[in-house]
């Protein structure tokens, strides 16, 4: 198969100039990046890139926020929308006659993505500039799942009024957003509705530091809830990000035989104790067709409760019940937890997207 991207090079005029928001993930099939493609064919008339939450390097962790940089190579800028600016401002986008998005995404809501990628569409209309548009494989296309962004709940991690999976390609984003100044690249030899990495596709690199896997990726929307628990252990900096689920009060034996006996669809959970004093488990997806994140998500939220109580959830001194609505895009998650006091007050951080 091949990405927008290379089929949109195929026939681009290389007279233009152009910008490019994207990272390392993007691929050809060919093995190159799409920045090292959009270097070959445009040359010098290649100006700008642009780059998501954890840069265009990829390597930025969680929320770390970014500045501008020359390209060590070819001294174009770097223009970070994670930074300063999460919109690109008409200084960046002067001068040119395209800009490309290419991103490896998710079709998860709150993974940034999504609403890097409506600023850049409001940006380019704004400006007259037209915004290309590319198409990758995502793990969930074709699904969606889960809460609706309500627009009292609206942020950068829930931008629009779309479920927690969204199971939209790129383009097919903003189809549904009705942007103008846009030019579609789909791409070529693709299943639309497989859950499966696609046979062919080019390599999968990480989209951000956490997401290693196309599994891990097909598991996050079910575990990402944790960021507003952080009490628990996700094995965020490990090869086992949202795949586990720990904390000093687990007992994973016990919390495995739970999750299991609740027979959530396409779900099976493993003790995955690695130490004396840190319980934990690990999931494991056993059939996709079946496989629902929020469901999943739900159903460990209930189990946890049962097992540990309120006081290692959302009334532990850690938890984070506000940055919960924001993940949702609504208080409706609320209802998960009949009777919570959350009266104790949440204490001050910095947002983890």
């Amino acid at each position: 198969m091949k990405p927008g991207i290379e089929r949109w090079l195929a026939h681009a005029n290389p007279k233009w100039r152009v910008g490019l928001l994207s990272h390392q993930a993007a691929l050809l099939s060919t093995g190159e990046t799409s920045a090292q493609a959009m270097r070959r064919v445009f040359g010098e008339r290649f100006v700008a890139l642009f780059g998501p939450e954890h840069g265009y390097f990829g390597a930025a962790a969680a929320g770390e926020k970014m500045g501008h940089q020359p390209h060590p190579q070819w001294g174009i800028p770097v223009y970070s929308l994670y930074g300063a600016h999460r919109k690109p401002t008409p200084e960046m986008l002067a001068g040119l006659d395209v800009l490309v998005v290419d991103l490896q995404d998710l079709g998860v809501r709150c993974y940034t993505y999504l609403a890097t990628l409506l600023l850049a569409l409001e940006a380019c209309a704004e400006n007259g500039v037209t915004c290309v548009v590319c198409e990758r494989p995502i793990p969930f296309h074709g699904l969606e799942d889960g809460p609706i962004a309500e627009s009292d709940h609206f942020s950068f991690v829930a931008p629009c009024a779309l479920p927690l999976v969204y199971g939209k390609t790129h383009p097919e984003v903003a189809t549904w957003a009705k942007a103008t100044h846009v030019e579609l690249a789909t791409m070529e030899g693709y299943d639309a509705f497989t859950f499966e990495r696609p046979h062919g596709a080019p390599e999968f690199i990480p989209p951000s530091p956490a997401i290693c896997t196309w599994e891990t990726a097909r598991l996050y929307p079910a575990t990402v809830f944790a960021e507003a628990l952080p009490q628990y252990d996700i094995g965020r900096q490990t090869a086992y990000a949202f795949r586990m689920l720990g904390a000093p009060w687990v007992n994973g034996p016990a919390l495995a035989e739970a999750v299991n006996h609740r027979a959530i669809p396409g779900v099976r959970a493993f003790d995955f104790t690695q130490g004396e004093g840190r319980g934990a488990v690990r999931l494991h997806i056993t059939d996709q067709t079946c496989y629902r994140p929020w469901q999943t998500a739900c159903a460990l939220l209930t189990v946890l409760r049962e097992q540990y109580g309120d006081e290692h959830l959302f009334a532990h001194p850690d938890a984070r019940p506000a940055w919960m609505t924001k993940l949702c895009g609504t208080t409706s998650w609320m209802a998960l937890f009949p009777g919570l006091n959350l009266a104790s007050p949440e204490k001050s951080r910095d947002d983890l997207q």
